[in-house]
């Protein structure tokens, strides 16, 4: 499939439209970075991330929806070219605030998203993205996987994590959104207002999207609360 570009014509998704929380500054930012530490070991998962992707020094990765910009950190202190896009101008300030008190040299900041972000083709050695691409509709969704794909070289790899809702044998839909969110007790609120008003897909149909993207799903590792992980490999 090949991308065209078309301007910006009256059917185009507005990706800067904020679906989820918004942030007004980075005092809450912060607050919300502090949360997420509380329960999750980002740093391991980063590392996690990291030795999947296999990237030699020097290597340039993106994070696409970087949000507080945690893995684009930690890449850049790993000795690669580090470059993270967000919809969030405020995100993207909190990030250029920790990479300097950090003493952190970061490649390039772009206030964009999946739809939007325009680096050259085959430009990076490897994409990371955590959950993020549910901000999109399905139909949307294929459009952004089309432009990882294209900023990436032959071979290069795109870890993709999101909630996905994968059903049980014999489970209903509603049975699925119930079972999520009472796997997140202390946080029933955001998981339900998740379920109601975003735009989680199910597993069959995002990854018949990676695929027809141009990638080859390499694995898939689910972790609680219907969080899926691809690491994929552009064909």
């Amino acid at each position: 499939m090949t991308r065209q570009t078309v301007g910006n014509p009256d059917w185009m998704w507005n990706e800067m439209r904020q679906v989820g929380t918004d942030y007004a500054d980075t005092a809450e930012v912060a607050a919300y970075d502090a949360r997420m530490a509380s329960f999750r070991d980002v740093n391991r998962e980063n590392q996690q991330t990291l030795a999947l992707l296999e990237l030699a020094p020097g290597s340039k990765v993106l994070e696409i929806g970087c949000g507080t910009g945690r893995f684009a950190r930690a890449a850049a202190r790993a000795g690669l070219e580090s470059f993270a896009v967000d919809i969030s101008e405020v995100m993207l300030r909190y990030l250029a605030e920790k990479a300097q008190e950090e003493g952190l040299k970061l490649a390039g900041l772009q206030h964009a998203g999946f739809l939007t972000m325009s680096f050259p083709p085959g430009h990076f050695n490897a994409a990371v993205s955590g959950a993020a691409l549910h901000h999109l509709p399905d139909a949307w969704k294929l459009v952004a996987l089309l432009n990882v794909a294209r900023v990436l070289r032959p071979g290069g790899r795109f870890l993709l994590g999101d909630v996905v809702f994968s059903l049980s044998p014999d489970e209903t839909p509603e049975e699925c959104f119930e079972r999520f969110c009472a796997s997140l007790p202390g946080m029933r609120l955001e998981a339900a207002r998740h379920a109601a008003a975003e735009f989680s897909t199910y597993d069959w149909i995002l990854e018949g999207l990676i695929e027809r993207a141009g990638f080859e799903i390499e694995s898939r590792t689910a972790a609680p609360a219907s969080f899926i992980r691809y690491l994929c490999r552009k064909t």
